[in-house]
């Protein structure tokens, strides 16, 4: 009985003993781990001093204490190979775009040891997968071997520098392989180890602690996360860098085309000279695909499009930065804000400012400039433009879910004058943002009361892009101008190298009660009709129906008080022909026919007197309209107050029709 109750009591420990034995290689021991600990590094980058200016004193205290007190941003993690050898996932570097911290980049001990990345081994941006070699001297860290054998139910580690706060080991198991989702080239590992931001480039672990992959993304709504597999990495050839983007594409006017971008150069070479290298190629595509892009599509795009003449003959104006595009029925518009605020700023100065989807930029606003500063000195403040724009709009950053108010960037760290098939001269300047990799970008044009800009923000990398692509649609960007007649003398009188085209030979004089006038097509002398330097003019600019690639004066209309209604104007108008509304129609018939209202009889409309008048009825203006084969016209009119006597009101509106050239 004794020797079955001792059997029984050695079986039960020897199973027991087995159980506690498959239990221990189901997990890394903490030896292990403290081991392999060492041979996991920081992909770090230098702090660059924050060139920001604040309303207020910055709260540090807000962030974290371990990232506000480094003077390194953590990007991501790099394992250790061999002496001196590092691997990494491509896209903790993303070595094709620019970036102001790419002069920086190291690898960095549990210690808080620098070592400074030197030459590039291995790279391919489409496996996700990156060697490189450093400074220094890493013998006494421990080097990973690289595995040969994985499959499904495998429990694997996930090592790495979660949200930059130190490297850890996360368990789970190998689940699945998928193909790679661009060409199906490999099969990548499936795991369902705990993955967070800094995990990247980090080394997936068997329990004998070797790589059986590189952490490269994980899923944003599951706890299902990928790994290069590590045979891919051996496998891939060291001789070349290997660049391939794909999912790109050029679009305009509902028409698109996709591309892609490939590019390979012999390795090892230094870190900023790959980076040199590939980004010149990476943003030469950008330039060469909109070059396929016009070349393919170049009579489906303005101002080529068959349906382009419909809106060239009637098109519509702002005072804002808009955009000509067409919509989905194929009608080519004038795309503008939905909705224009404005800002009071001291010293008589107001901001407006919208936002339109179809623009590049976030914000579209105009300026007026100080009333005690000189326009072509306001103009060419880059700075104070921006300071002024930030401060009216209370611009923030966001430091734990509290806004910090940001007054200035200080001076353009890039800026050039830039003038586009029109003739008009955009002032373009940039400003870096160093607290956060991105870039600040305005595209302004003068004005007579300041400028009209349209405000970017875009990553460092997206910079070059973004530039390429506002100078690819100036030529669909319309403004037309609205300021003081004393704000218009000004103006005109601007450099050449400042005022647009189409005001180059413009002229504008205030002689006491006459005002001598003269843009593109319309010009005259007109006396005693109440106008003085605070009158208002407003000039509509619309692309040439005859020479689409010039700029053209459509309409002047003079206000001689914006405190009441009234206004004199004159404007050109074209037979739409088989494009035109039945109410275009009707005008068009009455307008080149003379009849009313277009025959300069006085209208009473209740609140207003008006009187409209085709200018080939007395012979007046550049152009007759007597026949179908001149096709232009030229109206003028007159709305007044109701409040002002019929004889004071036809004497100053045949002031202003007599007083036209």
């Amino acid at each position: 009985m004794n020797n079955v109750f001792q059997t029984i009591c050695i079986l039960a420990i020897t199973i027991s003993f087995s159980f506690s034995a498959m239990a221990q290689k189901e997990e890394l021991s903490s030896a292990q781990i403290k081991k392999y600990k060492s041979g996991i590094f920081e992909v770090v980058t230098a702090k660059l001093t924050d060139n920001a200016i604040y309303k207020e004193e910055f709260p540090h205290d807000l962030i974290p204490f371990h990232i506000r007190n480094d003077k390194h941003y953590s990007l991501g993690t790099a394992f250790l190979i061999k002496d001196n050898t590092f691997v990494s996932a491509a896209h903790v570097f993303n070595i094709e775009y620019a970036s102001l911290l790419a002069d920086n980049y190291a690898v960095r001990d549990s210690k808080g040891n620098l070592f400074k990345i030197k030459n590039i081994e291995k790279y391919s941006n489409y496996r996700d997968l990156i060697q490189f070699s450093v400074e220094g001297d890493t013998q006494k860290y421990h080097k990973f071997l690289l595995g040969e054998g994985y499959e499904e139910g495998d429990v694997v580690y996930a090592a790495g520098n979660a949200l930059g706060e130190g490297v850890i080991f996360r368990k789970g198991s190998l689940t699945s392989f998928t193909f790679e989702p661009i060409n199906g080239q490999w099969k990548d590992i499936r795991y369902s180890a705990a993955a967070s931001p800094g995990n990247s480039g980090g080394p997936l672990l068997n329990l004998a602690g070797e790589v059986v992959g590189i952490v490269t993304k994980k899923s944003s709504s599951e706890n299902l996360n990928y790994a290069l597999p590590i045979s891919e990495f051996s496998q891939f050839s060291s001789k070349e860098a290997e660049f391939y983007t794909t999912k790109m594409a050029e679009v305009e006017a509902t028409r698109q085309l996709r591309y892609s971008w490939k590019f390979n150069t012999a390795l090892p070479k230094p870190i900023l000279q790959l980076r040199s290298l590939a980004q010149k190629s990476f943003y030469q595509r950008f330039i060469t695909a909109r070059h396929d892009f016009e070349s393919k599509y170049q009579q489906d795009i303005f101002p080529n499009h068959s349906n382009v003449d419909k809106y060239l003959k009637n098109q519509s104006n702002s005072n804002m930065l808009s955009i000509i595009d067409i919509n989905g029925n194929g009608e080519w518009l004038l795309f503008k804000p939905a909705e224009t605020r404005q800002v009071k700023i001291g010293n008589n100065q107001t901001l407006y400012f919208s936002r339109n989807k179809k623009i590049m930029g976030n914000y579209q606003f105009a300026l007026d400039k100080p009333k005690d500063t000189a326009l072509a000195d306001f103009i060419s403040d880059n700075k104070t433009i921006l300071d002024t724009f930030l401060t009216s709009m209370q611009w923030n950053r966001k430091i734990a879910n509290t806004q910090v108010y940001v007054t200035s960037y200080g001076e353009p760290s890039y800026q050039e004058s830039r003038e586009d098939k029109y003739g008009r001269v955009w002032q373009m300047a940039v400003w870096d943002d160093f607290y956060s990799d991105r870039a600040i970008m305005l595209y302004c044009l003068p004005t007579p009361s300041g400028v009209a800009c349209d405000f970017v923000t875009a990553t460092t990398g997206w910079l070059e892009v973004q530039k390429a692509g506002y100078g690819d649609n100036l030529h669909r960007i319309m403004l037309s101008y609205s300021a003081k007649l004393k704000e218009w003398q000004e103006f005109v009188r601007l450099p050449k190298q400042l005022i647009p085209k189409q005001f180059r030979n413009a002229k504008l004089d205030i002689k006491e009660d006459t005002i001598s006038f003269a843009f593109d097509e319309f010009s005259g002398d007109v006396s005693n009709i109440k106008l003085s330097g605070d009158s208002e003019l407003y000039v509509t600019v619309e692309v040439n129906p005859k020479a689409v690639n010039e700029l053209m004066v459509g309409n002047l209309n003079f206000t001689p008080n914006t405190n009441e209604d009234g206004t004199y104007y004159i404007s050109k108008y074209y037979n739409q022909g088989e494009h035109a509304s039945d109410n275009y129609k009707d005008f068009w018939t009455k307008f080149t026919t003379l009849k009313s209202p277009y025959n300069f009889e006085v209208i009473n409309e209740g609140k207003l007197i008006t009187k409209y008048m085709n200018l080939g009825a007395n012979k007046k203006g550049p152009r007759e309209v007597n026949n179908d084969s001149e096709n232009i016209g030229y109206l003028a009119g007159c709305k007044l107050q109701s409040e002002v006597k019929l004889e004071e009101f036809n004497t100053m509106c045949d002031a202003f029709i007599n007083g036209l050239k």
